[in-house]
């Protein structure tokens, strides 16, 4: 027997929801992407920039002054891009509530709120799209429809979750692979220009951004992951699951994608089809 997952999730009001947290989180990346150019490429290439350039004190000190300056610029995107994150949460959130044909409990999601408004406005440019509007059927898998209503709600509460973790450890090595390399070509130019000592410090005008930006990053993925993990042992333990176990389930995951960080796009796209095929598969068990 049915339990209407599979029905609900295509409906006209449901991909419309799809459509508007797809286009949030993909504004979400952009600005995220404008963040890491503030945070650690123009650091690097006014570093760059001062290897080329003639000795010229004015210009060298600009640069670490801009270098600062492009750090604080990206505060400001920062706070954007929480903002447009926790709409799409929200917006997300509202589409597997109805799915799951779960209560919303304000004592455990918070207050629910018309946002009607936001999913028209945002989903107006996927809509559009034929070859994208395809792409959002089916978002769990159709097998979670032939289970009862608890499973199929942890098999769904599963399949979004069970392939996040590995691509938040694999961006995370990434990232601090990525830092340290830019870290040593920094020292390296400044000493093979024979740098004196000040100004090899100087040179830290450069690095803190990025290593700010490396730190804060870190910081957030070790709490997604630690966040990921808690999920994973309420999930897959042998316990029965009652709707309260799954509402509580369902908060914990609600507050993962209002916090997360948003892995880039070209990151993301690398590992998604793979990842997600094991965890489709995993939902079907």
């Amino acid at each position: 027997m049915s339990n209407g997952i599979a029905t609900r999730q295509n409906e006209d009001n449901s991909i419309a929801m799809l459509a508007a947290q797809r286009q949030l989180y993909r504004d979400v990346k952009k600005y995220n992407t404008v963040s890491v150019a503030l945070s650690v490429w123009i650091p690097f290439v006014l570093a760059v920039i001062l290897v080329f350039i003639p000795e010229n004190t004015e210009w060298r000190y600009a640069s670490y002054i801009l270098s600062i300056v492009s750090m604080v610029f990206s505060f400001v995107i920062d706070k954007y891009i929480e903002e447009k994150k926790q709409l799409a949460a929200f917006i997300q959130q509202k589409f597997d509530v109805y799915v799951y044909e779960m209560p919303w409990d304000k004592r455990i999601f918070g207050r629910d709120k018309n946002v009607g408004h936001e999913i028209a406005t945002h989903s107006k440019k996927i809509l559009s799209n034929p070859q994208e509007k395809k792409q959002l059927k089916d978002w769990y898998t159709p097998g979670v429809d032939e289970k009862n209503t608890i499973d199929g709600i942890l098999a769904c509460q599963r399949e979004n979750l069970g392939w996040d973790v590995g691509l938040r450890k694999r961006f995370k090595f990434a990232s601090a692979a990525l830092i340290i390399i830019l870290f040593v070509v920094i020292l390296v130019m400044g000493l093979w220009k024979n740098e004196r000592i000040i100004e090899l410090l100087w040179r830290a005008a450069f690095i803190v951004p990025m290593l700010k930006w490396l730190l804060d990053t870190i910081k957030k993925l070790n709490k997604d992951i630690s966040r990921l993990q808690e999920l994973d042992s309420d999930i897959n333990n042998n316990e029965t699951k009652t709707m309260e176990d799954l509402q509580d389930i369902q908060k914990v995951i609600f507050q993962h994608r209002k916090g997360c960080y948003a892995i880039p796009e070209c990151i993301y796209n690398i590992f998604k089809d793979n990842d997600e095929d094991i965890a489709y598969r995993e939902a079907r068990m």
